[in-house]
């Protein structure tokens, strides 16, 4: 619905810049200026710097092969990257910075739901685009119509995760989630599903287990998930803290299986976890090793700026950073409120599948299963299906 509106906000945003007498300056600084000028901000200190600095070197990429193609509409691209540190304060910080530089017409990252969704109100109030790669809070794109997103959302997370527990032929499953906005929420959305799905399946949860940022000792959860009886546990959780976890737990009990999230899909996972990594599996809407030409160039491009393939997240900032670069083009304009407008028509094929937006400014994603071999990424193809196609096959209605 909110996108239904954009045609009406955008006709009273203009009344209200004539008004101010100082948005239509913005805005015609913005498209006379000699290049156009994009954000990308994200984590590049901290306990998730890796993930900033992976979607800044994507981001660059998607920018440098724009400029080698002319630039768009006439000018270069330049990207100019932020730190936040995954800190809503620190966002809110930045958003300000970001929104008071007439010169960036745009905005792409911040990686965590809760931090994005700080910074996102700022992006909506002052009516810049910004289009995210990480958040799956359900909440995110419902800021406004400002705020896109190229990633799954938490249902898809669950369902997935559901639909993999399901081929793994587990009875009785944990769940090991940070205590942050992200962690609680896809916590609910698991068992929002389970319970919606009945006696569809037998699987069995047993109560979800939620750990502080900085835990590396988790002694006491694998001993509390031995005695509950869990063949399996599944973590959103970043790698800096499901790596030790796995390890830990494999000492207690090699046979037990793990289902991870797309977080966990980077050769720093692997480094961490080491042998340990083993088994795992998770679902992803992006795999490097794709027989897929763009993905095999992107991935080139990335393993060499970078020092080893993409991630998810990597990929989700490459192809939100040719959205934007695309609805500039059809515009025509780099006119910040433009630019939100053609968004919301965006439809291409990116590194990450489809990329069109919905209503909400949500992108929906195909998954596809990964299992760890020989300390290597394989795809399982054949068994995960969207959300629609396997409730349907469920008789779920």
């Amino acid at each position: 619905m909110k996108r239904k509106l954009i045609a009406l906000g955008l006709v009273l945003v203009m009344a209200v810049s004539l008004l101010a007498g100082c948005s239509n300056k913005e805005a015609a600084s913005t498209n006379d200026a000699s290049e156009v000028t994009l954000a990308i901000v994200g984590p590049q200190t901290g306990d998730n710097a890796e993930y900033g600095k992976s979607m800044k070197t994507a981001a660059q990429i998607a920018v440098d092969e724009w400029n080698e193609k002319g630039g768009v509409i006439g000018k270069q691209i330049k990207l100019v990257d932020y730190d936040d540190a995954n800190s809503s304060e620190q966002a809110a910080s930045v958003a300000e910075k970001i929104v008071g530089d007439p010169s960036i017409c745009a905005v792409m990252g911040h990686f965590s739901s809760g931090v994005a969704m700080t910074a996102a109100e700022v992006y909506q109030e002052a009516g810049i685009a910004l289009v995210n790669g990480s958040a799956a809070h359900m909440d995110y794109a419902k800021i406004g119509d400002c705020i896109f997103r190229n990633n799954a959302i938490y249902t898809t997370d669950a369902n997935t995760m559901l639909q993999i527990m399901e081929w793994l032929g587990v009875k009785k499953f944990g769940i090991l989630n940070p205590n942050t906005d992200a962690g609680v929420s896809v916590t609910s959305a698991v068992e929002d599903m389970m319970e919606r799905y009945g006696d569809k399946y037998t699987l069995e949860l047993v109560e979800p287990q939620l750990y502080e940022d900085g835990t590396v000792d988790f002694t006491a959860t694998v001993a509390w998930f031995q005695e509950q009886g869990v063949e399996a546990v599944y973590s959103s959780g970043a790698y800096s803290a499901t790596a030790p976890f796995i390890q830990q737990y494999r000492a207690k009990d090699p046979n037990v299986k793990f289902v991870m999230s797309a977080a966990c899909f980077s050769k720093e996972f692997l480094e961490l976890a080491g042998d340990d990594a083993e088994g795992v599996v998770l679902g992803t809407s992006f795999f490097y090793g794709s027989d897929n030409e763009a993905v095999k160039s992107f991935t080139e491009k990335y393993t060499e700026a970078y020092g080893s393939e993409p991630s998810t997240f990597a990929a989700q900032i490459y192809d939100a950073t040719y959205a934007i670069l695309y609805a500039i083009e059809k515009g025509n304009s780099a006119d910040r409120a433009d630019i939100v407008k053609n968004l919301a028509d965006t439809d291409f094929q990116g590194v990450t599948g489809k990329i069109v937006f919905d209503e909400e400014g949500n992108c929906p994603k195909e998954q596809v299963l990964l299992e760890i071999k020989d300390g290597e990424y394989h795809e399982v193809p054949g068994v995960l299906m969207n959300q629609a196609d396997w409730e349907a096959s469920k008789g779920i209605e």
